[in-house]
């Protein structure tokens, strides 16, 4: 080998010694002298170290915990979250559209009739092209309004400083696995590489009975907002009924993790550490009964418009308690020209009326517990008789009492069955002030109802028992208002309340929720057996054939319409009052308010019903012609109902509030609790 050749060899073998010292001093350079930092334009340096590596392949999914769910009494779902997805873009323009307006233009316009075509991939949505059609003029103000469309020049390149990036909303409530999937694949599409779709885990709050669950439920607003330091959270908002409760909120979010591969396309998906669950709130309405009852309620109120009557009622409540528990088991509300639901006042809690001689049983029952009255004690309830001139006209009271038919000598049975305002008033005289005092506190007249839901209070006039006023000014005015139902206010679950303390005294309550200790107190004072026996007795008489009860109208009309006589059926209380209230933007009006409480079976009560319709004018309007009928219709549809679930075998507390759980969100082969019969995607 010749000296040439050997320093050939030399230098090649020279050079590739000098390859791993030039790798070696490299690495050197970089882990040591760099730091383990890798520069990059326009960003932060990129750590080499493992969790850097780990960070490029794994991707964290954040998952919020559902709200609480609501169901009835018997396990039907009132309210329920859906999983579902918050869809966003951050869209980064390519460099062939920052080169031209008009090629951006169509490049824009390509990806949103792309995405709106993934958005209706729906089978069971309906009229799917309009669907389309919308999301496209949609999504097009969005991103003209991101990339300031309107002052882009008609080609050529974008002005300087021009955005060329945005984040943008491409869809709420996405729900339907078909819709997902297709916008996962439009999001690995190599045309659309510079635009990143974040799939953000949500909730679309679903009330499979809407219409009749409004102010029992209330209804929530949920979306995703930020916090106080920025971050991006799911917001939910209570707004009334059951759903202001503190026990719904959800619990704190987790997460999960999944692998990424190359072009950021998800293809594993951890299983959670620790799955959230909603809680469960057990209301005490029976959705079957709440459907009757809305629709009773619903049916009256309306029946003077389709007989061709000038008016109907202003508003409308009806109520529907079980006795022994306490426990509401229907509350309908009706307005007239309710253009909002949402919005309309909740009337068995937040409508306050007076409540007329619906509370004359109450008058007396307290009047006979207290020793102030002797049951068979019988008074002239004549208008202009002795008695009436000793007991009322002495006091100079400005306005007569008088009653719907005139009466004679009657004992407080009869006063009760023919509703004598002049017997109610011998009555309520024999109570001075502080026991009419107390008769407000046992029976809770403007008192709250502690039910967890936005309700008026009521109560009585500001000078009814004010200290200054003369005890024969207060009995000529007061006493005497208080002892047929006027001069205080009450709701309707107020009086429903008011006859639970009648019937197990004065520590009874009205329920809303199943799973809430029972807050009666155990020492509350009770009537003697006898007082509600009496009053029970005059109550069954009230609905019956008599001529002189004020119930005889409702007695006959049931026996023609569903050949039932009610008397020993149902029993009850007819209402009416005619009062001056005031209306923002009207002045004071004249309004008549018609009532009835109903109870059954008669013989051991266990359902009480309450019901009030309003108008506001002064046509008249009794509580047995009006008011009755759908309380006694509910009262006995109440009674049916039992008797085919007893029939059927079912348990009388249903399935005990279980519900599936869901585990996993639309797209990830989980099960979504979405509502029977919803579509809804990208709302």
């Amino acid at each position: 080998m010749s000296r040439v050749e050997i320093t050939r060899l030399r230098f090649t073998f020279g050079l590739l010694g000098a390859v791993p010292v030039f790798l070696a001093g490299w690495l050197g350079w970089v882990q040591v002298a760099q730091g383990g930092e890798l520069e990059r334009s326009g960003r932060a340096p990129l750590r080499l170290v493992r969790e850097t590596a780990d960070n490029q392949a794994y991707r964290e999914e954040a998952v919020p915990a559902p709200r609480g769910t609501i169901v009835d009494r018997r396990g039907v779902v009132l309210a329920v979250d859906c999983e579902s997805y918050e869809v966003r873009a951050d869209i980064r323009l390519p460099v062939a559209a920052q080169k031209d307006s008009d090629r951006l233009r169509r490049w824009l316009a390509d990806w949103i009739d792309a995405v709106a075509l993934a958005l209706v991939d729906d089978p069971e949505l309906a009229e799917r092209a309009d669907a389309r059609a919308r999301h496209v003029e949609r999504l097009a103000r969005v991103l003209q309004r991101a990339f300031r469309v309107a002052e882009l020049p008609a080609s050529g390149p974008l002005p300087a400083g021009h955005p060329t990036r945005a984040d943008v909303l491409v869809a709420s409530e996405v729900e339907v696995l078909s819709v997902v999937k297709a916008l996962r694949r439009l999001a690995t599409e190599a045309r659309w590489q510079s635009i990143t779709l974040h799939f953000l885990r949500s909730f679309r709050r679903e009330y499979p009975e809407r219409g009749l669950t409004f102010g029992v439920v209330g209804h929530v607003e949920t979306a995703w907002g930020k916090d106080a330091e920025g971050k991006r959270v799911l917001v939910t908002r209570g707004v009334s009924g059951l759903e202001t409760s503190g026990e719904l909120d959800p619990d704190e979010a987790t997460s999960r993790r999944f692998l990424k591969d190359g072009r950021g396309r998800p293809y594993f998906l951890a299983p959670l550490a620790e799955q959230p669950q909603p809680h469960v709130l057990r209301a005490t309405i029976d959705i079957e009964l709440q459907r009757i009852a809305t629709r009773e309620l619903a049916a009256q109120a309306e029946k003077g418009a389709r007989e061709g009557k000038i008016t109907i009622p202003k508003w409308g409540a009806l109520v529907l308690v079980e006795i022994e528990s306490g426990e509401v088991l229907a509350a309908a509300s009706w307005h007239r020209d309710a253009k909002n639901p949402q919005a309309a006042s909740f009337t068995p809690t937040q409508n306050v009326f007076e409540p007329g001689s619906i509370v004359k049983p109450l008058v007396l029952a307290y009047a006979h517990e207290v020793g102030a009255l002797d049951w068979q004690h019988v008074f002239d309830c004549a208008p202009g008789s002795a008695d009436y001139r000793e007991r009322i006209a002495r006091l100079g009271r400005g306005k007569p009492v008088r009653d719907d038919h005139d009466c004679a000598e009657l004992d407080a049975h009869g006063i009760l069955v023919n509703s004598s305002n002049i017997g109610a008033a011998y009555c309520g005289l024999l109570l001075d002030r502080a026991q009419w005092q107390d008769y407000m506190r046992f029976y809770g007249v403007g008192t709250s109802l502690a039910l967890g839901i936005p309700h008026r209070l009521g109560g009585t006039h500001k000078e009814s028992f004010a200290p200054g006023v003369p005890l024969r000014r207060f009995q000529a005015n007061s006493a005497i208002s208080f002892s047929f139902g006027y001069e205080h206010e009450v709701t309707a679950m107020h009086v429903a309340r008011a006859y639970l303390r009648l019937f197990r005294g004065a520590g009874a309550q009205v329920r809303m929720r199943r799973d809430a200790e029972p807050r009666d107190a155990a020492n509350g004072s009770r009537f003697r057996p006898e007082v509600v026996e009496a009053v029970r007795l005059a109550m069954v008489d009230v609905v019956s054939a008599d001529p002189h009860a004020t119930g005889t109208f409702l007695h006959a009309t049931m026996l023609k319409e569903l050949g039932i006589d009610l008397h020993g059926v149902v029993a009850g209380k007819t209402g009416t009052a005619a009062s001056n209230v005031p209306v923002p933007g009207r002045g004071t009006i004249s309004v008549r308010n018609a009532s009835f409480v109903g109870f059954s079976p008669v013989e051991a009560p266990r359902w009480l019903a309450v019901c009030v319709l309003q108008k506001d004018d002064s046509a008249r309007f009794y509580g047995g012609s009006y008011a009755a009928p759908p309380a006694v219709r509910l009262l006995l549809q109440c009674q049916q109902l039992e008797q085919r679930r007893l029939l059927r075998q079912e348990s009388p507390n249903g399935a005990n509030g279980q519900v599936r759980e869901a585990s996993t969100s639309p797209g990830d082969s989980g099960w979504s609790p979405s509502a029977p019969g919803t579509t809804a995607v990208g709302r």
